[in-house]
């Protein structure tokens, strides 16, 4: 279950799906999800997050990113939507380095137009999905998905928009990916800011404080937090010892990670793996859900609608 393996079926490189969401366990997976709350609300867990995610919010979590839905008692509707990598990768060319930074409790508040437009292209998903048969309809259903990937990876693209609602220049975001993906290839390396600035020759004091406003976080928080989300994830997929963990994911001295996890879990990398970590029958268990058709959907998303019709 850790990591969870979706399968999505008939070439369709998407799944839709309604829940009432009781509680899910930590877990990752191998597809981008959107999750829109029709009715009710829903505690959703990312990272060391925590969104209560209300109706008509909606948010996206990214490939491989830790998250799961805390217990709430109240009832809820809620739609999920997976899309599959291998998809995304042939739509957007640099999907790999591409970090989705999506959740109404953000900035909808700011930026409503936005939000609209991705419900719109929710909307035109649901509706090409429940014409019928999926296979008839492959051709749609891709071009629908096609187009809301495109606008959300130039509208919601944390490398290029950071924590704001300014976008970056595009010369710069094309430098700040480079340098992403050198660290992100070289986890257990020891870098520093310097080292990649000198990759796109930029110089270190500029970015520094450039980071530091634009992404609200200094360089060295930003690489702790992508080390920290894959010790998670080792912690609770792996029985690595906590020393390994620590070097394979670039922290220097295992108190390093130990301060990670207790300044943002709020306890130690073991209290974690105790915490969360259970065989896959146990986290079965665990889980709390109904089902409803999706068909369901559409009335809650039909005012959004025209808002994506009116980008085509």
């Amino acid at each position: 279950m850790r990591p969870e393996i979706i399968n999505f079926s008939n070439g369709i490189p998407i799944r839709a799906f309604i829940w009432n969401s009781g509680q899910y366990p930590y877990h990752w997976h191998n597809a981008v999800e959107i999750i829109y709350v029709m009715e009710g609300s829903v505690n959703i867990k990312i990272g060391a997050e925590t969104h209560l995610l209300k109706e008509n919010n909606v948010a996206v979590i990214n490939v491989d990113e830790i998250h799961g839905i805390a217990k709430d008692p109240g009832d809820n509707k809620v739609l999920f939507i997976q899309i599959d990598p291998a998809f995304c990768e042939k739509v957007l060319p640099d999907f790999k380095y591409t970090f989705f930074y999506c959740s109404s409790i953000y900035h909808e508040a700011v930026v409503p137009e936005k939000y609209h437009i991705l419900k719109g292209y929710l909307a035109r998903l649901v509706g090409e999905i429940n014409k019928g048969s999926q296979a008839v309809c492959k051709k749609d259903i891709e071009s629908s998905l096609q187009k809301m990937l495109i606008y959300l990876a130039y509208n919601f693209d944390f490398i290029r928009w950071g924590m704001g609602t300014e976008a970056l220049d595009e010369k710069l975001v094309k430098r700040i990916k480079q340098m992403y993906e050198y660290a992100a290839g070289h986890y257990s390396d020891k870098m520093g800011l310097k080292d990649l600035t000198e990759l796109v020759s930029i110089g270190v004091h500029h970015m520094s404080h450039f980071v530091t406003e634009k992404f609200g976080k200094t360089f060295q928080d930003l690489l702790n937090y992508s080390r920290g989300e894959q010790a998670a994830r080792l912690l609770l997929g792996t029985d690595k010892r906590i020393l390994d963990i620590s070097l394979e994911c670039g922290f220097s001295d295992p108190k390093y990670l130990i301060k990670y996890f207790k300044s943002n879990y709020q306890c130690t990398p073991l209290q974690f793996r105790r915490m969360y970590r259970a065989e896959d029958k146990t986290l079965a268990s665990q889980i709390e859900y109904q089902d409803y058709p999706l068909s369901e959907a559409s009335n809650y998303l039909e005012p959004y609608i025209n808002a994506a019709n009116s980008l085509d």
